[in-house]
């Protein structure tokens, strides 16, 4: 059994990350991912190889010293980019494939919206939308978005 608080994280020489354990072991290209990053985020962290095996599961970030803690948090939020869609300022046509043109928090973006299958329904109001690149965005509440926007979001969901 690994001993998760005696987990290190660094960066090796090429910008990979690399976990040390306690027992000295060392893997290099680590690649930690979220097992549940909506209904969970700070549980079930998968720390996977270069080749997408598994290494080991942390069962809650807090299991981790504060050193690990922090590195892993920074890792997990540049590998969660997703944008707040904001505003639909336009789709190219009423049902996918289609091109849509959309404000974000993150500035503004055209993206190719492949199939209706691309488009979820998390909850009531939250949708989670995957562009042709893999990209994904979300709007947290389609409520709150202007009428032009829900009229467009609301014929896909």
């Amino acid at each position: 059994m690994t001993d998760m608080n005696a987990l290190t994280f660094e960066r090796d020489e090429w910008g990979r990350l690399v976990l040390k354990t306690g027992d000295g072991k060392t893997f290099a290209g680590v690649d930690p991912v979220r097992c549940f990053p909506l209904s969970d985020p700070e549980k079930a962290i998968a720390l996977l190889d270069p080749e997408g095996k598994e290494i080991l599961t942390l069962p809650d970030l807090n299991v981790l010293n504060p050193a690990a803690r922090e590195t892993l948090r920074t890792e997990l939020a540049a590998r969660d980019f997703v944008p707040v869609i904001q505003k639909v300022l336009s789709a190219s046509n009423p049902s996918p494939p289609c091109e849509w043109s959309v404000e974000t928090d993150r500035g503004a973006t055209r993206f190719l919206l492949e199939s209706e299958d691309d488009v979820r329904k998390l909850g009531p109001n939250r949708v989670m939308i995957a562009d042709s690149n893999g990209i994904r965005y979300t709007i947290p509440d389609v409520r709150k978005l202007d009428s032009h926007s829900q009229r467009i979001v609301q014929r896909l969901v």
